[in-house]
């Protein structure tokens, strides 16, 4: 990590030097996350919720969208 920041001066390049050496580990992640629900398609299921961890994600980015919305000149 150290030699990846010095050798990147701006944060764009430090970013895709960074994301050049996690891409392989993360398609694997991706992999073996895929092969675990195809074995099992409930063990991403979140107790009590029907829609699972798509739902989740659904609601937090909705959140997070709504958390970072710029109120507009109209609304003031």
């Amino acid at each position: 990590m150290d030699r990846i920041v010095s050798l990147s001066p701006t944060p764009r390049q430090f970013t895709e030097g960074l994301t050049a050496c996690l891409g392989g580990m993360l398609d694997e992640l991706y992999e073996a996350l895929m092969e675990q629900l195809a074995a099992d398609p409930y063990l991403f299921r979140i107790p009590g919720d029907e829609h699972g961890a798509a739902g989740f994600m659904d609601t937090w980015t909705r959140t997070l969208q709504q958390q970072t919305r710029v109120p507009s000149a109209h609304a003031r």
